[in-house]
């Protein structure tokens, strides 16, 4: 199924249908409504593929919901659009910093719209199936259990930042003023009972990539039922459940760890066996006037392309923006001498990709022009001169110097910037948040993450040994040749699992749930140096568990829609 994107625009909160257009091909379809167009197995199979596609809205500008705020991750120098960095730096500190987070958000009011704006794709898919003749019973169910998946997944995210939310089931074609928010309990049920019911229609293998399949949505059940054992309405059978549908995803062997980690983030691996879900991009998708990519690639990196030697554009690092800056707490994490993931995650040489002057120096392409010491190795003076020797236009940057500039957060500071999602095929994206250009496949479900869930709920159901044994699977895959980096199960603790999710999972849109499911947002109080110099006392309000409801959502609904509690 590569790719399998078209593109629809149904707008929730209006209540309005606009007309179907064909995502990657110009085609002119205009006059083509959902009532001329939603009637045989064809305009049916376009409408599922707008719901796979309508995760592009949840991922496709920047993170700033699933990064900011956590411990491993915080805001860097955020480059200005159109002349001004207004409202990007308004948005970002109000999420990493939780002080000044209002309703007002514009990361939190596009983010609940978009998410709104897929389920009424979903439900209209889900709606309108039984009117289709020329579609068979068994492609029938299996187009509604991807779609049920998709919905499902769109809950959880809603459910999980916003607490109580409306459950809309039904295909919205005229005006509705009000809904009824609906508590998180009731709306975990109406998820597991979509996953369930996907499960048993659920294709067992894709034939076409990328399809959503039985294991799926096993996954994404088992992490349901992980995060509701953590809930008042939860207890220990959740994690039970959860450990059972994990482990039934690692043991049918349709979906298998990689050999390295480095495998998985092989931009000619894309497809690969690990990968459960993924959103997709291609470069048909990127023509001009038909839509964006993604900024993975670009956003947790430094501005390279300002100093002496770099292009602004490069097929070697890509143009690089420092929006998202890891924490310093996130590099001590890794073993670099055992650990393989240090290495695929991070860049820490930098050689110069053109002929240049360094002042009035030359310097020539392929010099090393800036090199990060591994933050737990000695690094002696002597090894700092032999290099400079070998290497007369290196600037050797310390840990120390790993952070944000405090007297103006920005300036130039430089760290090892992520590099496992480096895209070849990117394109220059120009002076434009909403313009990223890379056509890479986003991961939002991979094995490795199956075995972190099970270990979690192992460890939750009072199975400490089961625990360790899952977390050695994905750290044998991790260690270098000839490392051993396996645990007892002494070693388990709920943060060591947070570690181990952080040393495998760096800038894969995951951190802040996890923190909300653990209720360890402390983390972030303690290691976001931003975080933690707004907030001096470190103490979490409750209240920062949940965003609040966009302010445009209680103005346009007329029966009094209440906000969260403490905004």
């Amino acid at each position: 199924m590569k790719k399998i994107f078209y593109y629809i625009a149904i707008s929730l909160l209006t209540g309005n249908m606009a007309s179907c257009t064909k995502f990657l091909e110009e085609n002119n379809m205009s006059g083509i409504t959902a009532e001329n167009f939603y009637i045989d197995a064809e305009g049916y199979e376009s409408l599922v593929r707008s719901c796979y596609a309508s995760l592009r809205s949840i991922y496709d500008i920047n993170p700033s919901l699933f990064e900011y705020g956590t411990d491993i991750m915080t805001r860097g120098e955020i480059e200005p659009v159109s002349g001004t960095v207004g409202d990007l730096v308004i948005r970002a500190t109000a999420l990493n910093e939780y002080k000044t987070l209002t309703a007002d958000n514009s990361a939190i009011d596009r983010f609940f719209k978009a998410a709104y704006s897929g389920i009424q794709r979903c439900n209209t898919a889900i709606n309108r199936v039984d009117d289709i003749p020329d579609l068979s019973g068994e492609l029938r169910d299996r187009r509604l259990a991807e779609v049920r998946f998709i919905r499902a997944y769109y809950y959880y995210l809603l459910v999980e930042n916003f607490g109580n939310v409306p459950i809309v089931e039904e295909e919205i074609n005229t005006a509705i003023t009000h809904f009824e928010p609906r508590s998180e309990e009731e709306v975990y049920n109406f998820m597991i009972a979509d996953l369930q019911q996907s499960i048993e229609t659920a294709d067992r293998t894709a034939v076409e990539f990328g399809r959503v399949t039985r294991d799926a949505s096993k996954h994404l059940l088992a992490l349901i039922h992980l995060t509701r054992g953590y809930k008042n309405f939860g207890n220990t059978d959740d994690f039970l459940k959860a450990v059972k549908l994990a482990e039934e995803v690692i043991d049918g062997g349709v979906y298998v760890l990689q050999p390295s980690f480095a495998a998985v983030f092989d931009p000619k691996n894309q497809q690969n066996k690990e990968i459960i879900f993924s959103v997709q991009y291609d470069q048909t998708s990127l023509k001009p006037s038909l839509g964006t990519g993604n900024g993975q690639n670009v956003l947790f990196g430094w501005r390279q392309w300002r100093e002496a030697g770099f292009h602004e554009e490069t097929d070697i690092y890509n143009r690089r923006l420092s929006d998202f800056m890891p924490t310093q707490f996130l590099y001590t994490l890794y073993n670099t001498a055992k650990d393989a993931r240090y290495d695929v995650t991070f860049i820490s040489n930098f050689y110069a990709t053109k002929d240049d002057l360094l002042g009035n120096v030359p310097i020539k392409k392929g010099d090393l022009r800036f090199y990060f010491p591994y933050p737990d190795q000695p690094f002696t003076d002597q090894d700092a001169q032999a290099l400079k020797a070998a290497n007369p236009h290196v600037e050797i940057v310390r840990f120390e110097a790993w952070k944000q500039d405090f007297n103006g957060i920005g300036g130039e500071m430089k760290f090892p910037m992520v590099g496992k999602f480096f895209d070849p095929e990117a394109t220059a994206f120009g002076n434009s948040e909403n313009n990223h250009r890379s056509s890479r496949d986003i991961f939002i479900f991979r094995l490795s993450e199956t075995y972190l869930i099970a270990a979690e709920a192992y460890f939750k159901a009072g199975q400490p040994d089961k625990a360790a044994e899952m977390l050695n699977i994905v750290r044998d895959r991790a260690a270098k040749e000839g490392q051993n980096l396996a645990i007892s199960a002494a070693d388990v603790t709920l943060d060591f699992i947070l570690d181990e999710r952080a040393r495998e999972q760096v800038g894969e849109y995951k951190r802040w749930l996890d923190l909300k499911r653990t209720h360890r947002l402390e983390r972030a109080f303690e290691h976001n140096i931003l975080t933690k110099m707004t907030n001096p006392a470190g103490t979490v309000d409750e209240k920062y568990y949940r965003r609040p409801i966009p302010q445009t959502v209680i103005d346009r609904d007329t029966g009094e829609y209440p906000q969260n509690e403490g905004y």
